[in-house]
């Protein structure tokens, strides 16, 4: 089994909907993950960032409100609390208020007319338009997706088949597995919505990108996500599975399948 290590906090912290009335509907449309971005909307990001002292593209922050996983849940629930937490990272509207409340950004959101909420969504996608590039020069992205789907069954498939067996009847080293395995789960659940949503994004953002990488290099933070990069770049490339498979047994299953020792005679 692979060492199991933190998710990386890039995952989680990478990027980040919505505007004000007074923005127009085309520009609303970059809202969605999935909106092709437009040649306007890259010049106003970047006239954005640049404004800011810093001028690096920065990175979504993580909610205010710390939450640890129960990993003792059913496999499902870990899934969907996994899932839930995710999503929240990416919320642009929470986002764009925390930035909002930043004097800089502010003053940078004010000079270009732009909400902090709208400048969260153009963050998040040109940000992942970002990750895209990088990751289609390195592997295949729906090898990528195909494989952070297999390890989150295959882990939710351990777990499964442990909690079948009742507590009282669990081996030691069976408890100790669905421990790593939870864990696992929890991570490959992460990896699986990053890889869906840089699955989904358009082409047309992808070129975009390409056409505006001599702006945006300068603008991203040193080694900017390179971790995650890797680990994405790994998962993409495994052909066995990193889940430790379920290759437990209580000590009653083992005595029932070991073979009845031969009756001695009497004489």
């Amino acid at each position: 089994m692979r060492r199991v290590s933190a998710l990386p906090l890039a995952l989680f912290l990478l990027i980040g909907c919505g505007g004000n009335g007074s923005e127009t509907a085309v520009s609303d449309a970059a809202a969605s993950s999935t909106a092709p971005l437009l040649e306007t909307d890259m010049q106003r990001f970047l006239a954005v960032v640049q404004h800011h002292e810093a001028a690096l593209i920065p990175e979504f922050t993580p909610p205010e409100k710390e939450e640890s996983p129960d990993f003792s849940l059913p496999a499902e629930e870990i899934v969907d609390w996994f899932r839930g937490k995710f999503r929240d990272v990416f919320d642009t509207e929470r986002q764009g208020a925390a930035w909002d409340r930043d004097a800089q950004w502010n003053k940078a959101f004010a000079a270009h007319k732009i909400s902090g909420q709208r400048f969260a969504s153009l963050a998040r996608n040109v940000s992942l338009a970002i990750m895209r590039v990088r990751l289609d020069a390195r592997v295949d992205i729906d090898q990528l997706v195909a494989n952070a789907k297999r390890d989150v069954q295959r882990a939710h498939g351990v777990i499964d088949q442990i909690d079948a067996v009742p507590p009282e009847d669990q081996t030691r080293e069976s408890r100790a597995l669905r421990s790593r395995t939870a864990i696992e789960l929890g991570r490959a659940v992460a990896l699986l919505e990053f890889a869906e949503l840089i699955h989904q994004v358009p082409d047309e953002n992808a070129a975009l990108v390409r056409r505006f990488s001599r702006n945006l290099k300068p603008l991203l933070p040193a080694h900017a996500n390179e971790d995650l990069l890797a680990e994405l770049s790994e998962l993409a490339r495994r052909e066995t599975d990193a889940i430790e498979h379920a290759s437990f047994e209580t000590e009653a299953e083992t005595q029932a399948r070991r073979p009845a020792a031969p009756r001695r005679r009497t004489k």
